[in-house]
């Protein structure tokens, strides 16, 4: 049994050619972790780094809180099945089970008793002197499992291990290997591009595109709240629907129009958790619904409101017994166009015909919405930013008959209809100069959402935790400024991350028998850590002290002192500026030409010492664009 952790774990290869592009990820003792994807997309290449047949380029992996990068794969403790089952063709099922406990020299009443145990948890005891071409696809892949077994490793790595069976065979093995995994209670981790499998047998399932990991999430997170198009499409058969479109809010009624000529129109309160900004008509978006959340319109359907009606065209029915799949278009015209196409999952008693135009309905609960732009989803399950109209007058911010006096970093003009977004992080409740009422609460995954009224707005609140008000509370609010922004206003929120340019050298000690290693930035020499070298080496050999290189550190981690010159990894500063947030000051330093945000209340053109942790410093490789430590 064991836990893992993926830190910043890269693959490149020649070429500059990234495979696996800053995977992280912590892996729960006794977890089945299902990696998903389409080929090429590094599902693969990422377990093997974990398996140790591939080498890590940059990243850290820990088994157990231990780090692996340089084991080789037999010191890992983790047995990994193949796609290709890899039994020796000379070697009964028996033989092939026993190899490798053969290999640690382990006394034979032990192989023997070991051998027969997986061999009765897999049901293959009586194939056990048979020769593997003796056997059939699955009874193969079951003694590739006992192969792993046998060993007890800590982890299970399974590439792909059901590819090569037909279909009905592979729902049985599905079933099969879950069931061998609650009876070991160890770690799985599976690799597959079917996302039957994923969905079926993961307690956590990782999409991945391109070399990014798209979403990490439950199986029915994924179904339910997809974090852009292409987990919302590869995830679910039918896949779901998309049709592209704008979105505009009028008072209390919002109307989605799809360039394919449907209208659906619902209340604002079905769509608050959609940004008011894309509500102008203007922003394109795509409209998303799953062809399980539509149905085909019947007297005897109950309406509570939460169903829009629509028309569409079919074009073709395919029965299948427990269900029937419509194809069909919203496009009445032109039921060829691909901007209407829509599929329907229907009550396998529905009686529809090719060429038919039939009534649906759909659900105003489970729709989805995606900025056209970058597909990312903007119906979130938890929203990510709060967008406001306000007015700006002598230094005062009002809105909804709030006012909160802007502090004294943030400065702009008098303005009567300025757009301002800022994080759901960036409202707390309990104090402050506001007033809301509690319009709903949601408890998601130990963190709490909350739907605040003011005046005719929603606002969002998060907090970690359970709920410390309840639905009707009037509550004060107050706003973090670090974190606005306005186009309108020109305000961008206050980056609390450094990012540095340096670069990595060596000196010779005056013996001359020893090398010392600095991070330089500008005119300073910081001295990483025995763990910070080891790890710069391990990725880039000596090619380090030719590579452009980032360091970033947080505003909140340096320590800013008056310049003594005798402090230790210090960055030598000049203060160009304080930004006075009122609960915080932070001063942006120039160092060596750079500048740099620290917490620091002190006088513009101060000299001070910056004091940086180096243990919480970032490198980058700035050429190819990773993570080194």
């Amino acid at each position: 049994m064991a836990s893992l952790s993926l830190k910043h774990i890269f693959k490149v290869y020649d070429g500059s050619v990234k495979a696996v592009n800053d995977f992280c990820m912590d892996i729960d003792d006794k977890e089945f972790i299902v990696f998903v994807g389409p080929s090429g997309c590094g599902k693969s290449t990422t377990l093997r780094m974990i398996a140790g047949l591939e080498e890590i380029t940059a990243g850290e992996l820990r088994i157990d809180n231990e780090i692996v990068n340089d084991f080789e794969p037999k010191d890992r403790n983790i047995a990994m099945v193949f796609q290709n089952y890899a039994l020796y063709p000379h070697m009964s099922v028996y033989e092939n089970m026993a190899f490798s406990l053969r290999t640690l020299h382990m006394p034979n009443d032990q192989i023997h008793e070991k051998v027969m145990e997986a061999a009765e948890i897999l049901g293959i005891t009586e194939y056990l002197q048979r020769k593997p071409k003796a056997l059939s696809g699955g009874q193969r892949q079951r003694v590739a499992l006992g192969r792993a077994i046998v060993r007890q490793p800590k982890v299970f790595l399974l590439d792909e291990p059901l590819s090569n069976l037909d279909a009905k065979l592979r729902a049985a093995m599905r079933a099969e290997i879950s069931r061998l995994h609650e009876k070991l209670g160890t770690t799985f981790i599976y690799v597959t591009h079917d996302q039957v499998e994923a969905m079926t047998m993961g307690s956590r399932i990782v999409v991945m595109k391109d070399g990014f990991v798209q979403q990490i999430d439950t199986p029915i997170n994924l179904y339910k709240y997809p974090d852009n198009m292409f987990v919302a499409g590869f995830i679910g058969t039918p896949q779901m629907n998309f049709f592209d479109g704008t979105v505009t809010k009028t008072g209390d009624d919002v109307r989605f129009a799809l360039d394919c000529g449907t209208n659906i129109d619902i209340k604002y309160i079905q769509a608050d958790k959609i940004p008011v900004k894309y509500m102008d008509g203007e922003h394109k978006i795509v409209f998303g619904i799953r062809p399980d959340d539509i149905r085909v319109y019947n007297k005897t359907n109950y309406n509570d409101g939460n169903w829009a009606p629509a028309k569409a065209v079919v074009s073709v029915v395919e029965i299948l017994g427990g269900e029937t799949l419509i194809y069909a278009n919203l496009n009445l015209d032109t039921p060829d166009a691909q901007s209407g196409a829509i599929i329907i999952k229907a009550d396998p008693d529905t009686e529809v015909h090719r060429g038919d135009v039939i009534d649906i309905e759909i659900s105003l609960r489970k729709f989805h919405v995606f900025d056209r732009a970058t597909e990312k989803s903007i119906r979130r399950r938890i929203p990510e930013e709060n967008f406001i109209k306000a007015s700006i007058k002598d230094g005062v911010l009002s809105f909804e008959n709030e006012s909160f006096k802007l502090p004294a970093a943030i400065k702009c003009e008098n303005r009567n209809d300025s757009e301002i977004s800022m994080p759901v992080s960036a409202i707390t409740l309990g104090n402050g100069d506001g007033l809301a009422k509690i319009q709903w609460i949601e408890n998601i995954e130990g963190q709490t959402l909350y739907f605040l009224k003011v005046g005719e707005l929603t606002l969002f609140s998060l907090e970690k935790g359970d709920a410390r008000f309840a639905i009707g509370d009037e509550v004060k609010f107050d706003i973090d400024f670090t974190q606005m922004a306005s186009e309108t206003l020109g305000i961008k929120p206050l980056s609390l991350t450094n990012t540095l340019d340096g670069i990595f050298t060596k000196e010779k000690d005056k013996s001359r028998k020893f090398y010392h290693f600095y991070m330089n930035i500008g005119d300073a020499k910081l001295v990483p850590t025995d763990s910070i070298c080891e790890k710069v080496f391990a990725c880039k050999g000596n090619k380090i002290f030719h590579t452009p290189l980032e360091y970033l550190v947080g505003a909140n981690d340096l320590t800013v002192v008056s310049h003594t010159g005798e402090a230790k990894n210090a960055l030598v500063g000049n203060i160009l500026e304080i930004l006075d947030y009122g609960k915080a000051k932070y001063a942006i330093i120039d160092v060596y030409g750079q500048k740099l945000v620290a917490a620091y209340d002190g006088k513009i053109g101060d000299i001070v010492d910056v004091c940086v942790p180096v243990e919480a410093i970032t490198i980058k490789d700035k050429s190819i664009d990773i993570i080194i430590v």
